[in-house]
């Protein structure tokens, strides 16, 4: 017995499997698309459509992190219930079961032939859709190939007198679930233990229920990586990862006590068939857990959302759900990126609103809680610019630099809007109230009414902002707001001849108060370009 070379094949043909499932999984990422994100989004009405669109998606990826990283995006940014993400996790653990079913089928001598395929597919074609389907078959041949080197590996154990009274001493069932778990929380892959565990099954090396039982502690070693990855994100992710670790070990809790009955059952199934009965056992365990768990998510969900508060710190920030951990997704970054916009600029607007009628005749108080608003406006556009700064240092593409480049002048346009009211025409009703005049009646009404004219024009370009296609400008908005703009200036001017010690201190503020609402009226279009 040649331990070193045992070793090393078995390390190899685990670092084949490995990397055979991070190539697949990133040809069916590319193959899917958008459309994923999209398809998770738009089925989350309930606990039921949850479960579908997790296990949809995740057994199309083959990738549970990439749907966790989605529907923890989709919570943050109000999109989705924390609740409607349980149904997903569920659906999640159902969709991993795929890969067990697939590395169960005992074509390993077929991985070559996959790997030249999937080679020329991935790498000589230029088409998108054959490129993809290549990498996806290199993937799988890789699987498939690690499979094979680990069962060369592991097959002079077979006769190895030490190593298999080693293995009788799995018929404890705890002793199994234990190497699972240290064995899952080591490679940081439950799939890595299920094709281990389906190679060793597959050699005679262990029976069924030793393989069942390390399937177990291989669904708590998971635990291991989901709390690890979840430290220092947002606190939905880490709600997820406390869900993830409730359902998994209940779940493993529940079933310890039926390890025997199991095994019974999927050797009835399959018979004969040892790689298949261990994938059929894991099938059994996540879709009998999802069963019974899905009837609970509501007060799972309080349970979680009371074991993981909101940090008070957090609470300081203004949009929280800006946060690296999302830059795993650019697609779903950039919606984040595009939803804290929107947010701002619902903020901003209420500034722009009352700025006008404060500056004209707002007391002292009013005008600092107005510039205090301000504060909040600078707060946000600080985070938002730099969460689009952390996505501009990654690879994106054309389209995506495009998104992000309107984006950063859309967040530049609403701050300057702000600042537009809370700086100059705070400090133009700051003199206002020194010098003691006061603005008349029928001058205040006209002013307002060209505001309302700027103050329409912005909300029409916050409420087209994100939608797709460019917004064609109307040019006769845009000449009614300059006549009106007119008129109210040549009405000051006329007001010029009344008698008074501060006619011309009175016009200068009027006059300032009135360039403020055609610069805002401006910025709105400047917006509204960028809106499409």
């Amino acid at each position: 017995m040649n331990f070193t070379t045992l070793i090393i094949l078995l390390l190899g043909g685990l670092a084949l499997f490995l990397h055979g499932m991070n190539v697949m999984t990133d040809g069916l990422k590319a193959a899917a698309g958008s459309k994923m994100k999209s398809f998770l989004k738009g089925m989350t009405r309930n606990r039921w459509t949850s479960l579908v669109a997790g296990t949809g998606i995740t057994a199309v990826i083959q990738s549970s992190s990439v749907t966790t990283v989605l529907a923890v995006g989709f919570v943050s940014a109000g999109l989705i219930t924390f609740q409607s993400t349980l149904g997903i996790i569920l659906g999640a653990n159902i969709g991993t079961t795929i890969t067990a079913q697939i590395i169960a089928f005992k074509i390993t001598k077929a991985s070559w032939l996959m790997i030249a395929v999937g080679f020329l597919g991935s790498f000589i074609f230029k088409k998108e859709g054959i490129k993809n389907a290549g990498t996806i078959l290199l993937g799988l041949g890789l699987v498939f190939l690690g499979m094979s080197v680990m069962s060369d590996a592991t097959a002079p154990l077979k006769s190895y007198e030490p190593f298999l009274v080693l293995m009788e001493g799995l018929d404890n069932y705890i002793y199994g679930i234990i190497i699972g778990a240290l064995f899952t929380a080591l490679v940081q892959s439950s799939s890595a233990t299920t094709g281990v565990v389906i190679v060793l099954a597959s050699q005679g090396l262990i029976g069924v229920e030793a393989s069942i039982a390390i399937i177990l502690g291989a669904n708590i070693g998971t635990c291991v990586t989901a709390l690890l990855s979840a430290l220092g994100k947002p606190r939905a992710a880490l709600r997820v990862a406390v869900a993830h670790i409730f359902f998994k070990v209940i779940g493993v809790l529940l079933w310890f006590a039926f390890i025997n009955q199991l095994a019974t059952v999927v050797e009835h199934i399959t018979p004969g068939n040892t790689a298949r009965q261990v994938a059929n056992a894991h099938t059994i365990f996540n879709v009998a857990n999802t069963v019974i768990f899905i009837w609970l998510v509501n007060p799972i969900a309080k349970l979680v959302n009371w074991m993981v508060r909101d940090k008070k710190k957090l609470q300081e920030r203004l949009f929280t759900e800006l946060h690296d951990f999302y830059l795993e997704d650019m697609e779903l970054a950039l919606e984040l990126s595009q939803n804290s916009i929107a947010k701002l600029g619902d903020k901003t607007f209420e500034i722009l609103k009352a700025g006008i009628p404060l500056a004209l005749s707002g007391n002292r108080q009013q005008l600092v809680e107005l510039r205090n608003k301000d504060t909040l406006i600078d707060l946000g556009h600080a985070e938002i610019l730099t969460f689009l700064q952390n996505i501009q240092s990654r690879s994106i593409s054309k389209d995506q630099t495009h998104v992000l480049e309107r984006q950063i002048e859309a967040v530049n346009v609403l701050e300057s809007a702000a600042d537009m009211v809370t700086t100059s025409l705070v400090e133009a009703a700051e003199h206002r109230i020194e010098k003691g005049f006061v603005i008349s009646e029928n001058t205040i009404d006209r002013i307002i009414e060209v505001h309302k004219m700027a103050l329409e024009a912005f909300d029409k370009a916050l409420q087209h902002y994100g939608v797709e296609g460019k917004i064609s400008d109307n040019s006769l908005e845009k000449d009614r707001f300059k006549e009106a703009l007119q008129d109210v200036r040549l009405y000051l001017i006329e007001r010029l001849s009344e008698a008074g010690d501060d006619r011309i201190t009175i016009y200068r503020f009027e006059s300032e108060v009135l360039e403020g609402i055609r610069r805002l009226h401006a910025l709105a279009r400047r917006l509204k370009r960028k809106a499409g």
